[in-house]
């Protein structure tokens, strides 16, 4: 392995110096270029995270090229509103423009689901079966620039974390003239309760209810991870 490895140092070393340039002129360009993608977020080195504020906070778009800005950009596909941040600042939820009214599952579908799992999984283990129509809507979910299979249905303690960000997420939805989350309704998280209910929570106030047929047609929007 290790003369396999000195070979191929040989061939790049012989095809910097037929450029023209030194180990030392290469290593201080690479060191330089990496400086700069920490300090600009420059999408041609971070290929994994685009981000172009340098604090995020709710109420920000998400555009599908996945920047985010305060701004409203005519220039690029606004996807989503930012809904929740964690302590970092650069990792969160984003919330999705459309929404529909739809049962958790027409057949009293039982998951069984693990406790405390996120929307993400719980969303994935959910669609393993069959007629669960809430989620299906959310995996789906390919409007405005998100990708099939991005977004997924949010659970009970996600959707506490959102909605507490209600005044930003609502003043952000109607600068865009978009779907507003209406506030005293129900909207279905992935939470699953008992064979026949699952969680839903309400935006005005963050409740929580677990008493809610899964059979009932709640509000269904969904998110996404940045």
């Amino acid at each position: 392995i290790i003369m396999e490895k000195n070979e191929k140092l040989k061939k790049v070393q012989a095809f910097i110096s037929s450029l023209g340039l030194t180990a030392e002129e290469v290593i201080a360009y690479l060191g330089k270029a990496s400086v700069e993608s920490e300090e600009t977020g420059d999408a041609s080195v971070q290929s994994e995270e685009v981000v172009s504020a340098d604090v995020v906070c709710p109420g920000m778009y998400y555009y599908s090229d996945r920047t985010i800005s305060a701004d409203i950009l005519s220039d690029k596909q606004l996807s989503g509103v930012v809904g929740w941040v964690d302590d970092s600042g650069r990792h969160g939820l984003v919330l999705g423009l459309r929404e529909v009214r739809l049962p958790w599952s027409s057949d009293y579908l039982v998951v069984n689901l693990p406790e405390n799992a996120d929307g993400k999984e719980n969303t994935r283990l959910i669609l393993e079966v069959e007629l669960a129509e809430a989620a299906k809507w959310c995996v789906e979910y390919d409007f405005d620039g998100v990708q099939f299979g991005e977004a997924f249905l949010a659970s009970r303690e996600e959707w506490v974390k959102i909605f507490r960000n209600l005044g930003a997420i609502q003043e952000a939805l109607e600068k865009i003239s978009r779907c507003l989350l209406k506030e005293d309704y129900w909207y279905w998280s992935s939470s699953e309760y008992d064979y026949y209910d699952a969680w839903a929570v309400r935006p005005f106030d963050g409740y929580m209810s677990s008493n809610s047929g899964k059979l009932y047609k709640y509000r269904v929007r969904c998110v996404w991870k940045f």
